[in-house]
């Protein structure tokens, strides 16, 4: 019964953090991107969202409106699998709705401990929302936003300003000064520079990891597919304007589906652990 009552409450907790990180990584990737290759949304971006300036490297000019589509794409499939919540699940998608969840939180959860558990939910939607992003980059005609700086940065600082706002609000404001100040007490003016170094160290750790492995993923799925493409051009001019498809991009696609899995759940892990890191600072002063 508690079970199933924390299951519960975690689906309506995760709906809730991923509207605030994908709301708030929206606000702080806005500067996104200059005008390069478009995606099946250019028609969404041209419509009246908003452009970013040009001069910026990682050309998404759609990168807005491809994280708009998932954010709308998360929020139907969370209004859909919390319309009508039953203690016993009756139908298979709820079924596989809180097994998912389930899973996110125990193993989240077992990670972050009997005091950190309870912000589960903070790490297992970003592995959600990150997921989903990954994702969206296999489907062609789509971009992953995750694969566009701007876009990452903007997690790791939520990620490190999140961690820092939990660390506060179980171990005070001054435990947490203590924490920056180190030990001996005399050197906390070396200590407490080199801790802020190290937390902006974590956003930009967190930011380029993932961004580098999507946009290289992304990169070589791209440079495949033109190459499978200059293939068939070169087969049909040998057999007289026989185009023979050669999809030579599939078998990347599953190492994309595998990579993808694997920057959301690190970029998770990491957040966790750099809450734990905090909590168990705490627990020394207590």
């Amino acid at each position: 019964m508690k079970t199933d009552k924390r299951i519960l409450r975690a689906i309506r907790d995760s709906s809730l953090s991923l509207f605030l990180v994908s709301f708030l990584s929206i606000l702080i990737a806005f500067p996104a991107s200059a005008a390069g290759y478009r995606s099946w949304l250019k028609i969404v971006t041209d419509l009246g969202l908003p452009t970013p300036p040009p001069g910026t490297p990682w050309e998404q000019l759609d990168m807005i409106a491809n994280t708009f589509f998932v954010i709308a794409l998360l929020v139907l499939l969370f209004v859909l699998g919390s319309r009508n919540l039953k203690r016993l699940p009756e139908t298979k998608f709820q079924m596989l709705l809180e097994i998912c969840i389930g899973f996110i939180i125990n193993f989240f959860g077992g990670i972050l401990g009997k005091h950190g558990k309870q912000y589960s939910w903070f790490v297992g939607s970003y592995f959600i929302f990150i997921l989903f992003l990954n994702y969206l980059g296999l489907i062609p005609g789509f971009q992953s936003p995750t694969a566009d700086l701007n876009t990452t940065v903007a997690f790791g600082l939520i990620a490190v300003i999140g961690v820092n706002v939990i660390s506060i609000k179980e171990n005070g404001m001054i435990n947490h000064i203590k924490h920056f100040w180190g030990d001996p007490w005399y050197l906390g003016f070396l200590m407490f520079p080199l801790h802020v170094i190290g937390e902006v160290a974590r956003a930009a750790s967190l930011a380029l990891r993932l961004f580098g492995n999507i946009f290289g993923e992304e990169t070589v799925i791209i440079k495949i597919t033109v190459l499978g493409v200059g293939l068939m051009t070169f087969l049909a001019s040998k057999l007289g304007g026989f185009w023979l498809p050669i999809p030579v991009q599939i078998p990347i696609l599953f190492f994309g589906m595998l990579g993808g899995f694997l920057q959301a759940f690190v970029f998770s892990l990491l957040t966790s652990v750099y809450i734990v890191t905090f909590l168990d600072h705490g627990d020394d002063h207590h």
